[in-house]
């Protein structure tokens, strides 16, 4: 075919071709570079949501190993008698042994990878005075207080600058997040890094360990007083009483003695009464002197040996329960001789007779006789009541805060009080 073309138009086929080719590729090159980058974001987004879930059990694998029993090597928490007692971050490890001042696990060695090579690691330090946000308690490391609940009131500023401990509950700078009267809880600083095909994400929180305060401050702390008759009586770790009624405010001739103003039972522990009773293993009830109400299911005598399921293992100091006797109608009595170990809340009045060893925590709102008579009736940890606890006979109560604060935190939830991604 012969080529009409002017000689000054040959060969614009061929570049309008190489245009279009050229103009082809590059959008090519731009859809494939653009599906490459959505990709890469696609699986960033997938690294990050991951590491950050991962930072998530982190915390949640922390608050668990928070209420290990101090039985456990791994437990996280301290007692009056260590060495640098809220002065310095003392924790555990895994392996048992205390180290000076952190406490990690998680799964970042080689040998506690996951399967899909996901990890995360935790620290866990108590919170010092110098955190950021504020937080302190209301005890002064200069003037020697450091320790807990020995303020009346909160100070005009915080002390910042010292390596003093927040203890949960009697902190003047945490708001309406506690109604505990006590600080005797530390609060932890947990840190936990997720990682995910080398995204990482953070997460930090400032926990407490436990929303309970089962510190009775003393062996035996009662808004009435402590009439003493019988046998043989020992008291280890002293008394509060309030006095009032027969009982003039510490004239029992006590040793260890001390003058208080009336604890509100209703609110002591930390949340109100009618909100502990969710943590309870067991309830049981009386609303009238025979027990004969809907719902009642103690015995008309009063005794609740064998109602109640499971009183704990204070023999392998292994574990506690919760014990709630709601019995305004009569009181409750316990006389046959076992072993026991948690919190018993009675919110009538409670007679202890018979072999008796109890290891935690007595809360009684009305009347405490404690009778030992020809046997031995020992409580370890702590007695509360709201009236008078009248002991006859062969007796004997110690004051354990480590016993306590245990069973607070094995009967009890965490209490997060600040959570953060970094």
């Amino acid at each position: 075919m012969k080529n009409n073309l002017p000689d000054g138009e040959k060969g614009f086929v061929l570049v309008l071709a190489l245009v279009t080719m050229l103009a082809m590729t590059i959008i090519g090159l731009s859809v494939v570079m653009n599906m490459t980058t959505d990709m890469q974001l696609s699986r960033n987004e997938r690294d990050a949501k991951a590491a950050f879930q991962l930072a998530e059990a982190g915390i949640n694998e922390a608050i668990a190993r928070l209420h290990l029993p101090t039985s456990s090597p791994r437990h996280i928490g301290e007692l009056t008698g260590d060495a640098g007692y809220r002065a310095v971050p003392i924790t555990w490890n895994t392996a048992g042994a205390p180290p000076p001042k952190n406490f990690g696990f998680g799964y970042a060695d080689a040998n506690r990878q996951s399967a899909d090579n996901l990890n995360y690691t935790v620290s866990i330090n108590y919170l010092a005075e110098s955190n950021p946000e504020g937080f302190c308690d209301d005890n002064d490391p200069a003037a020697g207080n450091n320790n807990s609940g020995n303020a009346a009131s909160p100070p005009a500023s915080c002390n910042n600058t010292s390596p003093e401990i927040v203890m949960f509950g009697k902190d003047f700078k945490m708001g309406s997040l506690t109604n505990i009267s006590y600080g005797k809880h530390p609060v932890y600083r947990i840190s936990s890094v997720g990682t995910s095909n080398g995204t990482s994400r953070t997460i930090e929180a400032y926990l407490g360990a436990t929303n309970l305060n089962t510190d009775t401050d003393a062996a035996i702390n009662t808004n009435g007083c402590i009439p003493i008759a019988g046998g043989s009586t020992t008291i280890t770790g002293g008394v509060k009483e309030e006095g009032g009624g027969a009982c003039a405010t510490c004239n029992d001739g006590l040793g260890g003695c001390a003058v208080k103003a009336n604890d509100p039972m209703q609110t002591y522990l930390g949340p109100d009464i009618s909100d502990v009773i969710d943590f309870a293993d067991e309830t049981h009830r009386c609303t009238n002197g025979t027990c004969s109400a809907a719902g009642d299911d103690m015995p008309s005598s009063g005794k609740i040996d064998d109602i109640v399921l499971d009183w704990g293992d204070a023999a392998g100091d292994t574990y506690s329960t919760m014990i709630y006797i709601n019995n305004p109608g009569k009181e409750a009595e316990i006389s046959g001789s076992f072993t026991g170990r948690g919190i018993l809340i009675v919110t009538g009045d409670l007679k202890l007779s018979g072999n008796l060893n109890y290891e935690g925590l007595i809360y009684v709102f009305g009347q405490l006789t404690i009778a030992g008579g020809g046997n031995s009736l020992n409580v370890q940890g702590g007695v509360m009541a709201d009236s008078t606890v009248a002991l006859n006979g062969n007796v004997t109560v110690t004051y354990d805060q480590a016993t306590l604060l245990d069973v607070s935190k094995e009967n009890s939830t965490s209490t997060f009080i600040l959570w953060k991604r970094l």
